[in-house]
């Protein structure tokens, strides 16, 4: 089981070593051949709406026929929809393969972390995160600087191509190296022994789970801050007069620091109560943001940037974990994920939006606005977080 746990990490790093690179590659290709700004940003806002339903089904169907199906076939029909982006030109059909891109390639995100969870013991789900983590963020570093390279060298078209083989090949994996009967406890749980697997698990049974309601809203007002970094922090730069470089180093900085610390940190952090990290986490992403917009130099931007890495830090793993360990029942694990991995797409969707608003019309407001949605994600977070794990360790040892 460790194996495959381990093996499963290194199949995220390969599926994510290029998708991250997607968004930024579509709205450069669609201007290159013609599309204006706007029209590309629609193309693109559609392969964002498509994310959201992707991750609120995925939730579903992952409890229907369990993660390493979901997984597969997202990722073939992935690769479809993004082979489609380099064959057609179109408006119409550019929008509806963007939107059945987005869809498909974010599906299997409550299936793996589903499988992840089923893998895992929960007291070691933590660190099983942040190892998660671990790989996505490497191929997120390096997936930009190899479709810039494709770009260069080849063209978007090879780009997508690449891509879209690459989840092809993602998919070919888990078939292979996953077994079978992996993951399939959720679906288990929700299963009779005469009659096959009856999913009877539905979204609407999380909503009388108000403290977990609390969590999810926690989660989107922690997604509409952090996004700020990708939307806003790149106008804050220019504003200020210094080049384009140091916004990418910013970014750069976060990324190495995750890679580097966020491993060995975690051994310390999880012996924290979840309530505790999840909390302080979301606190430090919003303060370390909101110090973005105070005028000291170039100084107060590399601080900003190392306070929100450390928020970033202490909370994501945690997170990550959380919604597996708080599932009262197998059956509802893969909704509880789905739920949270659709607030987390909802706030980054619409947070560039009331980010860069606030940005042209109020200023330095929306810095504000990063600080007050720290404090309101960490109060929402300290009321919904349980300390499940703590609760029965103390039971298990009495």
């Amino acid at each position: 089981m460790k194996d495959d746990v381990y093996d499963y990490d290194q199949q995220l790093y390969d599926r994510s070593f290029l998708n991250c690179y997607q968004r930024q590659a579509m709205v450069l290709y669609l201007t290159g051949i013609g599309y204006s700004p706007a029209q590309a940003g629609l193309v693109v806002t559609g392969f964002g709406v498509g994310s959201i339903a992707g991750t609120f089904v995925g939730g579903s169907v992952t409890g229907r026929f369990g993660a390493r199906a979901v997984i597969v076939w997202s990722m073939v029909l992935c690769s479809v929809s993004i082979a489609g982006l380099a064959a057609v030109t179109a408006i119409v059909p550019l929008l509806i393969v963007g939107f059945a891109a987005g869809a498909f390639g974010q599906m299997y995100r409550p299936a793996a972390a589903t499988m992840l969870a089923d893998l895992t013991p929960p007291r070691r789900l933590v660190m099983m995160s942040a190892a998660s983590r671990f790989g996505l963020n490497l191929g997120a570093a390096i997936g930009p600087l190899l479709g810039v390279w494709l770009a260069a060298a080849y063209s978007y078209q090879v780009v997508f191509v690449v891509n879209a083989v690459v989840n092809l090949i993602f998919a070919v994996v888990v078939l292979l190296v996953i077994p079978a009967g992996s993951g399939r406890r959720a679906r288990e749980g929700a299963a009779s022994d005469d009659a096959g697997p009856k999913d009877t698990a539905r979204y609407r049974d999380l909503l009388r789970d108000g403290r977990y309601l609390l969590f999810l809203a926690g989660m989107f007002l922690t997604a509409v801050a952090e996004v700020q970094y990708q939307s806003t922090l790149p106008l804050e730069v220019q504003q200020r007069g210094y080049p384009t470089a140091l916004y990418g180093a910013l970014v750069a900085l976060n990324g190495a620091l995750v890679i580097l610390v966020e491993l060995p940190l975690t051994t310390l952090i999880q012996r924290f109560s979840m309530r505790t990290t999840v909390a302080t986490g979301c606190l430090l992403l919003g303060v370390g943001l909101s110090l973005f917009g105070l005028p000291f130099g170039v100084w107060i931007l590399i601080l900003g940037a190392v306070v929100w890495t450390l928020g970033e830090i202490i909370s994501a793993p945690s997170i990550g974990a959380y919604p597996a360990i708080a599932a009262p029942s197998p059956a509802l694990r893969s909704r509880y994920i789905g739920a949270l991995s659709t607030c987390q797409a909802a706030g980054w969707a619409v947070g560039p939006s009331i980010g860069t608003v606030l940005f042209q019309y109020v200023g330095g407001a929306v810095w504000v606005m990063c600080a007050g949605l720290g404090i309101l994600a960490c109060l929402g977070m300290r009321a919904g977080v349980r300390d499940l794990i703590a609760h029965e360790e103390r039971a298990r040892t009495a």
